[in-house]
């Protein structure tokens, strides 16, 4: 406001009508937005270039704007405005490859004030596809929105061609049917890395081995045993090494296995009800001898038969007592 004397001596108040607006006064961080100044004929920007009643500005940071504008009758008026700028949108989501018939993950990611609006309809921050296809999401913070999209295609699980344990070291041989790495877990899918060889294997142990293509959430589950027949046994009772055991792959299809003496007389016959040698012959102590195996099962990855036979040393220190 400025003030100008009249011939009769009064004096006359004159203000200067100077208005600054804008679209919006909060902005994502990122964007631009333009600042009007009217009812001036020369305007002065606080800090920016140029004179016009016009200035686009992108603040990274909520930042107050002033312009000072000089009306015809040279009065002089100044007017501010702030800009709120919030966080910037952004989004987790990539695309992923499902198997036909299995439920996928989407997932848009979480921040503040987040609301979302997918093209299938729905308004979580995740979602299931089934099918392929591309879907995109509309995010939105109250201030900006932001759209988003992600494929889903179908993948094929690799095959298990072969499973190799040898010295607590077990391999994982498959066939990749996708142009993807690979990736192997051995304990159900808890943890996974990249190398299809596992070390310091745990002897006679079911291990449940997942095999999968990187960035899939559908893999290829299959049960492996690792047998392993100790070749001394001394039944002693001090809890190491007092038995031979079948008990892990009796539940194999087509599982036989026996025990022989040296003359080719069947001591002990494994069954899924009685797994377990002892070292004895119809309950009673035999004597310390090299003793024959023979075993047998179906593999179950390749659905042939395995034999394996050899000998057990048993030292039956009972036949001293």
């Amino acid at each position: 406001m400025c003030k100008t004397k009249l011939h009769n001596g009064n004096t006359k108040y004159n203000t200067t009508p100077v208005l600054l607006t804008t679209p919006a006064t909060a902005i994502c961080k990122g964007e631009s937005i333009t600042l009007t100044a009217s009812g001036a004929i020369n305007y002065t920007w606080n800090g920016l270039l140029g004179n016009g009643n016009t200035q686009t500005v992108s603040p990274t940071s909520t930042t107050t704007y002033t312009v000072t504008g000089v009306g015809a009758n040279g009065c002089i008026t100044e007017k501010s405005i702030t800009i709120t700028v919030v966080p910037a949108i952004v989004s987790s989501l990539s695309d992923i490859l499902i198997c036909k018939g299995n439920k996928g993950l989407l997932d848009a990611g979480a921040g503040p004030n987040y609301t979302y609006s997918w093209n299938t309809g729905e308004t979580s921050q995740t979602i299931k596809p089934t099918l392929e296809g591309t879907y995109s999401v509309t995010i939105s913070n109250g201030v900006c929105s932001k759209v988003f999209s992600a494929t889903v295609e179908y993948t094929q699980v690799p095959d298990i061609i072969d499973i190799i344990y040898q010295n607590e070291t077990l391999t994982i041989i498959v066939k990749n049917n996708e142009n993807i790495p690979m990736e192997y877990s051995i304990d159900d899918g808890i943890t996974w890395q990249d190398s299809n060889i596992f070390n310091n294997i745990h002897r006679n142990t079911e291990y449940a081995i997942r095999v999968r293509n990187i960035r899939t959430l559908c893999d290829l589950v299959i049960l492996y045993y690792t047998f392993f027949l100790p070749n001394v046994i001394t039944p002693n009772g001090d809890g190491h090494n007092d038995v031979i055991s079948f008990e892990g792959i009796t539940k194999f299809k087509n599982f036989s296995a026996t025990i022989f003496d040296r003359y080719g007389q069947q001591i002990f016959k494994a069954t899924k009800e009685k797994p377990v040698w002892d070292g004895t012959y119809l309950a009673r102590v035999i004597p310390t001898a090299t003793y024959w195996y023979i075993a047998s099962w179906e593999d179950r990855i390749s659905g042939k038969p395995i034999k394996i036979s050899g000998w057990i040393l048993l030292k039956n220190r009972r036949n001293h007592e």
